[in-house]
Parts: structure tokens; sequence; C-alpha cells
């Protein structure tokens, strides 16, 4: 089996590694963006809904493991409905 050569990817194909800088500032020490990082509080007491665990695990197109993946989501309110 031939041996695949990895190289390290450009900005042009991918978002990062930098992208979490952008999502979790005050994560990264960098302060005065957003009071807290988005997604800290997705859910609290006062959301209604069924709750589900979403896991798994993200590979590039070589079937190497992306350690460094941001994952979107989209989910419909309680009452089915989107903001």
């Amino acid at each position: 089996m031939q041996q695949l050569g990895y190289l390290k990817e450009t900005p042009s194909q991918t978002a990062g590694p930098y992208v979490h800088i952008g999502l979790t500032p005050n994560f990264c020490d960098i302060s005065g963006v957003y009071d807290t990082d988005l997604g800290i509080a997705m859910v609290n007491n006062k959301t209604l809904g069924e709750r589900i665990t979403v896991t798994g695990r993200i590979f590039d197109g070589a079937g190497a493991l992306v350690r460094d993946a941001v994952i979107e989501i989209w989910q419909a309110d309680s009452a089915g409905l989107y903001n």
C-alpha cells in the first residue's frame, strides 16, 4: 500500500486553526468582545423541550482525524419553530 504524505492545510482549505478565537475570545484571554463566549449557555433550567446528546468524530477526506473542528448546529425550539 502506498503511504500518503499529509500536508498542513492552508487557510483557503479550512476555517481554522484560528477560528476558535472568534467564537471563544474570553477562553483565549481576549476580553471585551463578548460578556460570555458564544454557546456557553445554550440550555438552562428554563429551556423547554427534550434534551439529546450528539457524539461523533470528524475525519478529513483522507481519513485522518480532525482535532480542531467546529460543528454548526441548527435546532427548532420546543414548539418546533426556528427563530
